[in-house]
């Protein structure tokens, strides 16, 4: 039975992580990779990702820092050639121009992919005061309390003015220990609820009324780009339909197999010697002078692949030499 994966460009096309933490159930794995280089996350949401990538459920591909696009696509193609599975079905979602080219790469590569274009992502108004998610305040009992003082600053009618009048309206509100008065206050200050003028306060009303109308018990984030989820909605409805199965450690196909393909469409590249390059280029006078380290080295490159098969390519291509000792390194490796 095949199974659905999404490749996803995160190149002007950035989703939150929401609306991962939302798809992520629904398919084999989201593939992501970035041309730019590029990945930003809050802290919190990077703690959640990281799991994510632990697990599988996430895969991060690599991409070579080369002058033309189709090098740069080339390289991500060879990488799902060895990942995935010849029967796998993959959604590609991009908002770059260029993705019709990746499209047309991953196709002629005999792997059966579909494009869902989507806008480029417009850059967000720099608001002054961004209140945190519902779930980021669900899994912090901090912000938890935060969120019962504004529901409770919203019916009162004389609020404090001094940061003693604060802490002591704190205290009587929310029943905390005295040391935890002082970390609370400054939680108000820098979430922008309160402005403080040396030892005089006041309330931002509007930063209030944003915290009063949080709804805890609606755990469906509203900070979702409208193309980017559109198209996660059109995946969801259709992976509906049919049974997905689950990720397998043997998903992955031979490098031997994954090369093969790969040679027959793109002859000006080779995807595999790229990222070696590129990593051992990095390394410069500490490259793996042990087969063994080496050994390790690859499989961090290509964790889903079988190394054993990987190391044998690259012997007999030339690009190493194992004299039974150490490792030594070709110039034909590296690319001109």
């Amino acid at each position: 039975m095949s199974h659905k994966v999404v490749l996803l460009d995160l190149e002007n096309n950035m989703p939150t992580a929401q609306l991962l933490r939302n798809i992520i159930p629904h398919y084999a794995a989201i593939y992501l990779f970035n041309c730019q280089g590029k990945f930003e996350y809050s802290l919190q949401d990077l703690t959640e990702f990281s799991s994510w990538v632990s697990s599988g459920q996430v895969v991060i591909l690599e991409t070579a820092e080369v002058e033309h696009k189709e090098f740069e696509y080339a390289v991500v193609v060879g990488q799902l050639l060895a990942l995935l599975d010849a029967d796998a079905s993959i959604e590609l979602i991009s908002a770059m121009p260029s993705s019709e080219m990746l499209l047309e790469m991953l196709q002629s590569s005999n792997l059966n992919c579909s494009l869902i274009q989507v806008q480029a992502e417009e850059p967000e108004l720099n608001t002054k005061y961004k209140i945190p998610s519902v779930e980021t305040i669900l899994q912090k009992p901090d912000l938890l309390l935060v969120k019962k003082y504004c529901d409770a600053l919203g019916k009162m009618k004389g609020k404090p003015n001094t940061l003693e009048k604060l802490k002591n309206s704190l205290a009587n509100i929310l029943q905390v220990e005295n040391d935890q008065l002082q970390h609370l206050t400054g939680l108000l200050i820098n979430l922008k609820i309160v402005k403080r003028f040396d030892q005089q306060i006041s309330f931002r009303k509007k930063v209030i009324k944003q915290w009063m109308q949080l709804d805890l018990e609606q755990k469906t984030s509203v900070e979702k780009s409208p193309n980017i989820s559109a198209a996660f909605a059109e995946l969801s409805t259709e992976s509906s339909r049919q049974d997905v199965e689950e990720v397998q450690d043997g998903q992955a196909k031979t490098l031997h197999q994954a090369q093969k393909e790969l040679f027959k469409n793109f002859s000006k590249i080779d995807p595999v010697q790229v990222i070696v390059a590129q990593k051992l280029r990095e390394l410069k006078s500490d490259k793996p002078k042990d087969i063994y380290a080496l050994r390790d080295l690859l499989e961090q490159l290509f964790p889903k692949s079988d190394v054993r098969l990987l190391l044998k390519e690259l012997i007999e291509k030339g690009y190493i030499y194992w004299n039974g000792s150490e490792v030594l390194y070709s110039h034909e490796l590296f690319l001109n």
